[in-house]
């Protein structure tokens, strides 16, 4: 488990970073350890310190 720091990222939001290795293995990053395309997230609060993030599909040709 990666211990990550609450960053301010504007507009009223407070952001985490996901490791890029974890994002490696979703086929997210291009061979760069780039953002490979349009990716979104749906992000959940499931109480007492704890959210859950899944990584949505929209049809994409991956």
């Amino acid at each position: 488990m990666a211990i990550r720091k609450l960053q301010e990222i504007g507009g009223g939001s407070t952001g985490v970073t996901i490791p890029k290795d974890d994002l490696v293995l979703e086929d997210v990053l291009d061979e760069d350890g780039q953002l490979d395309g349009d990716h979104h997230a749906y992000v959940n609060y499931e109480g007492e310190g704890m959210w859950t993030l899944k990584l949505l599909d929209f049809g994409s040709e991956k």
